[in-house]
């Protein structure tokens, strides 16, 4: 079930409060209007307000207590704090000058009709350790303690891989969360807290993940700034510094977030890291906080890696990555155990099996951590082809597949072939893509593809011109218009490959100047469910954001370009740029469109519509200066959730 209320520290200024919420919500409901009509032309409010309220103790004095109203849809508001004390105030300050204790605190929020919610919380007053503080804990934009910040300013280390990826839904508390795509590792949390040493805290948040994937893990870890010199730039850093992990496994409904809690003992730090990253699946995280746990021993963080050998199929390398454990009990799901640190099994027969492991400290206290294996014989697929000297329609396909016990050729006009180095005959010219399926002995599958092109003349190729060829990482649909495209995608069967993207350009230092002059981080589109057609399609949010393709051509050939737009609100508009080569700024063409880099510049102005389905498509001819040109495109009023431009089907036709 959803949680509805979010208890948060909003001010981040002060310490924060203990917190136990004892919550009751009142609220009018629909049925006051269901005999009432509304005036003419008017629009009946259906949205009625939201108590609720987060607070934290002042550093001046533990008494007197900081309240951050967290209401929604109200303009006024009446506090009862007890014993006849109350505020109008909306953020208002507090002194409860008995001292420690409970005190239930009444919050009534009020909209302009007269509509009210009301919540009653328990504030805690207590002396106590110092309370540590997680900025943008929720992800929520303008939430550090001046304002401002997009969710996730507080989180970045580059060093250990990219930003987390921000999503409007699902989320549990506010209106967004943070998403960490595949493929696993790419992108982390990184936050730096202060804390007192020697001291026990807890811990929590918020996560789900996609379901179907065969690795559904993501680790949420604490790291021990103080004690190993405040310097995590490596993956082998987080490992030796970390001092508290907890890895969450379950994918069992995407959409419905589920509480976890990690405690650990800070030991000699008085700076600790929260780090988190995720598996081989999308996940999603929600509403980080800290409290000051009980006192006594902690229990261990269990923690392991399984892979799979190379030589043997049935033979997995288990690595023990657990933290003030002493001992460990493994359960490998086929009947055998083992109390090796890090063992190697090898199994009877294919199988899936759950493997748990059982650590245990000095105190006796045990974190179990199950995680499921699919034992499949390993396959890679691959192939090459070659055109017949005789007849340029035919091709022949030369099977390099390792550990396959069966191949499936698929032409891209319709055709199949199941065995050997096939050969094919198109019967018109275009172009094709080849896919080969490779299927292992315990039916693992591999894909490898191709693009062929079948004529005698030179034909243009726009490479994933319609943001759909990416299936299981639909993130990577952008890669191939990225001007600094990474150096891996995940390809159609969830395996991690090189990416096509990479060899072809890298303007490493127009992405430089971009963020530098537009001060805005990223330059790459955004994939988006919003495509045409009821397709993927990319997105173009922020100023800096580009589509950037080098693609070939021949020089004094004319050519049509097409492209798919949506804009969301008047005068945004788009501009499609052919460039006759790679500039490493926009000097030249924010002075003029006919710079000496342009070859072509079409500007598209009437393509506003707020139906998601309905895009335009702009045509226009242009005649290439080189035989190398680049697509380039951009929508300088683009702004974030509100005034986007949504693109498809980007075409080049030789006329």
């Amino acid at each position: 079930m959803r949680h509805k209320f979010n208890i948060l520290n909003r001010t981040m200024l002060f310490l924060l409060g203990l917190v136990t919420a004892s919550i009751v919500v009142s609220c009018v409901g629909d049925e006051l209007f269901r005999d009432e009509l509304p005036d003419s032309n008017s629009k009946a409010d259906t949205v009625f307000p939201e108590a609720n309220f987060s607070y934290a103790s002042s550093s001046e004095d533990f008494r007197m207590i900081n309240f951050t109203n967290l209401s929604s849809e109200a303009l006024t508001f009446a506090w009862d704090f007890g014993g006849g004390n109350t505020s109008t105030e909306q953020d208002p300050t507090f002194t409860f000058e008995a001292g420690e204790g409970t005190y239930p605190v009444t919050l009534t929020a009020t909209d302009g009709g007269g509509v009210s919610g009301t919540v009653t919380i328990d504030v805690i007053v207590v002396e106590g350790p110092f309370q540590p503080i997680i900025l943008e804990p929720g992800f929520e934009d303008d939430t550090l303690p001046e304002g401002g910040g997009d969710g996730r300013d507080s989180w970045r280390n580059n060093a250990l891989g990219g930003v987390i990826q921000i999503t409007g839904s699902p989320v549990t508390f506010g209106d967004q969360g943070a998403k960490l795509p595949v493929p696993a590792g790419d992108r982390i949390g990184y936050q730096e807290i202060t804390v007192d040493p020697e001291t026990n805290y807890d811990l929590s948040f918020w996560y789900t993940m996609l379901s179907g994937s065969s690795d559904p893990s993501l680790t949420v870890s604490v790291l021990g700034v103080t004690q190993n010199g405040g310097t995590f730039e490596t993956r082998e850093d987080v490992a030796t510094g970390t001092i508290a992990s907890i890895t969450v496994t379950d994918d069992s409904e995407p959409d419905v977030y589920v509480q976890q809690k990690l405690s650990f003992n800070s030991g000699t730090n008085n700076t600790v890291a929260i780090y988190f990253t995720n598996g081989g699946v999308e996940a999603r995280l929600d509403d980080f906080t800290i409290e000051v746990g009980a006192e006594g021993a902690v229990p261990p963080s269990a923690g392991f890696d399984a892979v799979q050998s190379e030589v043997n199929f049935l033979e997995y390398a288990f690595t023990n990555s657990s933290t003030n454990a002493i001992s460990y009990m493994w359960d490998f799901g086929d009947g055998n155990t083992s109390t090796e640190e890090s063992p190697t099994h090898v199994y009877a027969e294919a199988a899936e099996y759950t493997v748990t492991l059982t650590a245990t400290n000095e105190s006796n206290l045990s974190t179990d951590l199950s995680k499921t294996i699919n034992i499949l014989a390993p396959v890679t697929a691959d192939f090459t082809s070659q055109v017949d000297a005789d007849d340029y329609r035919t091709y022949s396909f030369m099977d390099a597949s390792e550990g396959a016990e069966m191949l499936l050729w698929e032409f891209g006009d319709g055709f199949q072939f199941t065995g050997m180095n096939p050969s094919h005959t198109y019967s018109e010219d275009g172009t094709y893509t080849v896919t080969l399926t490779a299927t292992s002995i315990t039916g693992n599958t591999d894909v490898a593809t191709e693009n062929i092109v079948v004529s005698q003349g030179f034909v243009v190729q726009v490479l994933n011109g319609t943001f759909d060829e990416f299936t299981v990482n639909t993130g990577d649909n952008a890669d191939a218009w990225d001007m600094t495209p990474n150096e891996t995608v995940v390809d159609n069967s969830g395996t991690v490959v090189d990416s096509p993207y990479r060899p072809l350009w890298r303007n490493q230092d127009l992405d430089t100047w971009l963020q530098g002059f537009y001060g805005d981080g990223s330059e790459q589109p955004s994939s988006t469910s919003d495509g045409a057609n009821g397709t993927r399609g990319a997105k173009l949010n922020e100023i800096a954001r580009r589509l950037y393709q080098v693609v070939q051509v021949q020089q004094g050939s004319t050519y049509s370009f097409s492209i798919d737009t949506r804009s969301e609100a008047m005068g945004v508009n788009t501009e499609v740029f052919i460039l006759n080569t790679e500039i490493v700024d926009e000097t030249g063409i924010n002075t003029s469109t006919g710079d000496t880099a342009v070859d072509a510049y079409f500007n598209i102005t009437n393509d506003f519509n707020t139906d998601k389905s309905v895009f335009t498509t702009s045509t226009f001819t242009f005649t290439p200066t080189t035989n190398s040109i680049v697509i380039y495109v951009r929508a300088l009023n683009a702004v974030d959730s509100s005034n986007e431009v949504f693109l498809d089907n980007v075409v080049i036709t030789d006329n």
